[in-house]
């Protein structure tokens, strides 16, 4: 249960009980942190997805650094405006949630402090830092703002989860880690039951189609991209982006596998057993497993490669340090810890994260829980083929929010709809882009 603000955290009965099981032995109480040796309070927002977690994992901070107490500061709604409105009113939080989505606009208005400067005067975090992928690391970052804004809790990349009992009703061999698009195209098609109404009809795929994780890796996959490696043009209408994206529109407009954005069943497509595929990330076990339960059998694998280059979508969240905190020195070593051995382990137990270290990529914690999913190899391997979001003027947007995150939603829906041509869609949206870019 979440504590409200300004409440302390104690170890409790139920956290003991957790720690054991992630085999994690609570500190002797006398330790003391080394930056300080007086009392201090540290206000903490949890992401109100895995709260429960976080309320282990600074419980466990806690039991380590008993002089540190944790105010936990759920935040309801529109999380964005929450913060900024803490950070216009002086009050923000010394850690603080970020997503992915959150780092650059956190950066640029100043809300999350760089953790790099913090880290180098903390020599003890160097090897921490480096066991974390680099990928997801790199989701911390901003090219055009250098420094660490926000540290990964999860090897979060995306994978193809698949219903094996479906797979094996069409007499389709399982997916294999060598698959190219054009195995599972061929796969799909066989998996596909075709109704007049979408919605009651058999799919051999879904995708999430409005996504950059999904989208861009189309694009990269077919030689193309989104914006130039210096960030100075764009590549939307470039041949290999066009190519990539007319692809993956063709899996509904041309090959009929996939069912067209916006088709209502009632539910999760995937978790009904109305497809045999759909791709996202470890996260998506824990719901997986909750509502499909012994209805059908399934597992996981590599996403296909594409002509060009292997590559798949990642995304992810963590902690950063607010620009406020009077004690960032703290707050960075409460931050450091949820990416340090005992929090991995605590989250890794749920089902909905793969460790961020390398040096856990055969933890226990999370490679002896319980199938399905059977193929934990998939979640880490996956981590080499991860590729990260472009990277745009401030002014125009991001793939996740503003300007050009509404103009992908609505090209790449009629695009995959079949409303436009790929090469029109992208070369219309491309126009406004070009425009943002000089402007901005």
């Amino acid at each position: 249960m979440l504590r409200t603000r300004r409440n302390v955290l104690a170890v409790g009965s139920g956290t003991a009980a957790l720690l054991a099981a992630c085999g994690i032995a609570p500190a002797a109480q006398d330790s003391a942190p080394s930056a300080s040796q007086q009392p201090v309070t540290l206000r903490f927002v949890p992401a109100g997805w895995h709260a429960d977690l976080d309320q282990v994992v600074v419980d466990q901070f806690h039991a380590e650094n008993p002089r540190i107490t944790v105010s936990f500061e759920p935040q309801s709604g529109n999380y964005v405006d929450k913060i900024t409105a803490m950070q216009a009113g002086g009050d923000l939080p010394d850690v603080i949630y970020v997503a992915d989505a959150h780092v650059k606009p956190c950066a640029a208005n100043k809300i999350a402090a760089d953790m790099e400067k913090l880290a180098a005067k903390d020599k003890a975090s160097q090897a921490l830092l480096k066991d974390v992928y680099p990928a997801m690391l790199d989701l911390g970052r901003v090219k055009s703002i250098p420094g660490q804004y926000m540290l990964p809790w999860a090897l979060d990349v995306l994978v193809m989860y698949y219903n094996k009992t479906m797979f094996r009703s069409a007499g389709v061999e399982l997916p294999k880690p060598t698959w190219t698009v054009d195995d599972m195209i061929t796969a799909a098609k066989r998996l596909t039951k075709e109704f007049e109404d979408p919605a009651q009809a058999q799919y051999g795929l879904t995708l999430s189609w409005t996504a950059w994780a999904e989208y861009v890796p189309w694009m990269r996959g077919y030689g193309g991209d989104m914006v130039s490696q210096d960030g100075k043009k764009q590549m939307i209408d470039a041949a290999g982006s066009i190519d990539g994206i007319e692809a993956m529109a063709s899996l509904v407009t041309r090959h009929k596998v996939a069912p067209p954005i916006g088709t209502n069943f009632g539910g999760n497509a995937f978790h009904l057993g109305k497809v045999a595929m759909m791709f996202t990330i470890r996260n998506g076990t824990v719901a997986i497993r909750k509502n499909v339960g012994a209805n059908f059998d399934w597992d996981v694998e590599l996403r296909p490669a594409f002509p060009k280059k292997r590559v798949t979508g990642m995304g992810t969240a963590g902690e950063g340090v607010s620009t406020q905190t009077k004690h960032p020195d703290l707050a960075w070593q409460l931050a450091k810890y949820t990416i340090s051995p005992p929090a991995q382990k605590i989250y890794a137990t749920s089902y909905g994260a793969i460790p961020v270290l390398q040096s856990m990529r055969n933890d226990p914690s999370w490679r002896n829980l319980p199938a399905p999913p059977a193929n934990a190899d998939a979640f880490v391997k996956a981590a080499d083929y991860g590729t990260l979001p472009p990277d745009f003027p401030l002014a125009c947007g991001t793939v996740y929010v503003g300007d050009l995150n509404v103009l992908m939603r609505d090209t790449l829906t009629d695009i995959v709809n079949g409303k436009v041509a790929a090469s029109a869609g992208l070369r219309a949206a491309a126009a406004r882009v070009n425009s943002c870019m000089a402007s901005g």
